[in-house]
């Protein structure tokens, strides 16, 4: 009997540590989601600064000219540090622009996109097949709006 109860509590710690060595630590599995909630953040924010164009005909100067206190849309901060995400207009008479943010982890090892892509027929398809690939650290995410395809809005 106590071999047995060896046997078992063996392999109980066995497959713990393979469950770790698989899925991660639960640390780094809070990292990665907190990079895979910085991706979703920057993915907003671009739809937002594409929608502030259209509606506006210029791009925002800054993050906080996005609040719409109407639409109740405040912009997304960092999940980790609470501090906002970084904004630049590269070349507002090319409308580029870059969004950028502070990764804790990869995710260029070769496995698929931080989010999950949406069936075809989601509103947010184009938006969730872009790259976010990053690298860890600051990585800096450079856009461009296709007046062509996001057309600015008519004024009445």
């Amino acid at each position: 009997m106590r071999y047995f109860i060896t046997l078992i509590v063996v392999i109980v710690i066995v497959a713990v540590v393979i469950g770790f060595w698989l899925v991660g630590s639960p640390q780094q599995e809070r990292l990665r989601r907190f990079d895979e909630r910085r991706v979703q953040d920057l993915q907003i924010l671009q739809s937002e600064i594409i929608n502030y164009w259209m509606n506006k005909n210029f791009l925002p100067n800054n993050l906080s000219a996005l609040k719409d206190d109407i639409r109740g849309f405040i912009p997304p901060k960092d999940p980790q540090t609470r501090k906002d995400y970084d904004y630049n207009v590269g070349n507002s008479q090319n409308l580029i622009f870059e969004l950028c943010a502070h990764f804790t982890l990869s995710n260029m090892n070769g496995t698929s996109e931080i989010s999950a892509p949406k069936p075809f027929y989601s509103s947010d398809y184009y938006a969730d097949q872009q790259n976010w690939r990053h690298d860890s650290g600051l990585v800096c995410f450079e856009r461009k709006i296709d007046p062509d395809f996001y057309r600015p809005k008519q004024k009445f």
